[in-house]
């Protein structure tokens, strides 16, 4: 049996209430019909389920949400995009090799509910807020790790048996401590803090009950009933705390941002400055930066696979957009804005970013190629401005 069931009685402040947890392996056939089962026989007065408003929406109407393009391309989120999108496929590829699709037990849940009028609830805490504080708390060295990582996991990564599947559902704290070995960033905002979330969310929502049923994932579990403990016992949690995507943090990179850029472009004026009085100096820097930045930021659109059009837009306002500390106005922006006017993003794309097997079907995909583009065109401009700098460094040294 591909789940587990955990009975807690919780005194919230007003009354005591039964909560059952069902710990389930979110791809697994007998997850579905042991949720069935466990609901009809505990009779609950309501079911929380582990979703939030955007995954309840996916999966009652079997539609994704539609994804502003342009909004990741202006705010620069490229790679939390990715990352929720390999997460989403590895889910699905694991969901497939069980002859299952993903979130079915919660599917059953809802339906459950609805077979006998009980209200649903939705107890997680929104995906794009659990990313954005993933991304907010892990360095540059651990997002190229993980996304290295998820990009380079291959069919056989994926495969799963069932004796494999049994004992992450019945010995969960097992794999929740290798996560925690392996990224203490990503246990805590993934897995720790969605428990207190969802624990905070069910004490709440058992006061006036006599029982509730919660499914979640088994590997929640453990950490829910700790905090549905802790919370009897007067340590409240801040729901407001835990979906904060840290302010500060966004300053602080934005100060870092544009300190990085009117450096550079103290260095840059500088040398135009000394430049003055020798033409050839002079046109020797204005040439070297427009080559390299240019350059090296087409470069980066034609590696891509990206239009020619695009290429000659990002060669011409690289040299320019590299000295502005406005995301609006980075060269990759621009380049994948203009790519995405020649490129028509349909459901299809989104669709096959997902299930892409391979890096060939990836870079057929036009949805990955708009994003790819702005990617390496931002990364060959800011290689250019680097070299330029240190030529320039040399000069004055």
């Amino acid at each position: 049996m591909v789940i587990i069931l955990r009975h807690v009685r919780v005194f919230n402040g007003v009354n005591e209430c039964d909560i059952y947890l069902i710990g389930t392996a979110h791809v697994s056939k007998d997850s579905i019909e042991e949720v069935e089962k466990i609901i009809s026989s505990v009779s609950p007065e309501g079911i929380a389920v582990e979703l939030d408003d955007r995954r309840f929406f996916s999966l009652i109407t079997n539609e994704e949400k539609k994804v502003d393009l342009k909004k990741v391309l202006k705010e620069g989120n490229f790679l939390k995009f990715f990352i929720y999108l390999i997460l989403a496929n590895s889910q699905k590829k694991i969901g497939e090799s069980f002859g299952i699709k993903p979130g079915s037990e919660m599917k059953k849940a809802i339906e459950i509910a609805s077979k006998y009028g009980l209200p649903i609830y939705l107890i997680d805490r929104d995906i794009d807020i659990t990313l954005s504080r993933l991304m907010d708390r892990m360095t540059f060295k651990e997002k190229m790790k993980i996304f290295w990582e998820l990009l380079n996991s291959d069919e056989e990564d994926l495969e799963l048996d069932d004796d494999l599947l049994n004992d992450m559902v019945k010995n969960p704290e097992k794999f929740i401590k290798l996560l925690k070995e392996i990224s203490p960033t990503i246990y805590e905002v993934l897995v720790d803090e969605r428990d207190r979330f969802m624990a905070k969310r069910l004490f709440e929502l058992s006061k006036n009950k006599n029982s509730l049923v919660a499914v979640v994932g088994a590997g929640h579990v453990e950490g829910i009933v700790r905090y549905l403990k802790k919370l009897e016992n007067g340590n409240d949690i801040d729901l407001m705390e835990l979906i904060k995507v840290k302010k500060r943090k966004k300053s602080l990179k934005k100060l870092l941002t544009y300190g990085i850029s009117l450096t550079i472009i103290s260095i840059f004026l500088y040398m135009i400055c000394y430049a003055l009085n020798n033409p050839e100096l002079l046109k020797m820097i204005t040439f070297q930066w427009i080559l390299f930045t240019g350059g090296l930021s087409a470069l980066g659109v034609l590696l891509a696979r990206g239009k020619l059009i695009t290429a000659l837009v990002a060669f011409l306002s690289a040299p320019i957009t590299t000295l502005v500390p406005l995301p609006l106005a980075a060269v990759g922006t621009i380049a994948g804005l203009v790519e995405l006017k020649y490129r028509e993003i349909t459901d299809k794309d989104l669709v096959g970013i997902i299930n892409a097997e391979s890096i060939k079907e990836l870079l057929n995909n036009n949805l990955f190629r708009v994003l790819l583009v702005a990617t390496l065109s931002n990364l060959g401009a800011s290689i250019g401005v680097f070299y330029c700098l240190g030529k320039f460094i040399g000069f004055l040294g």
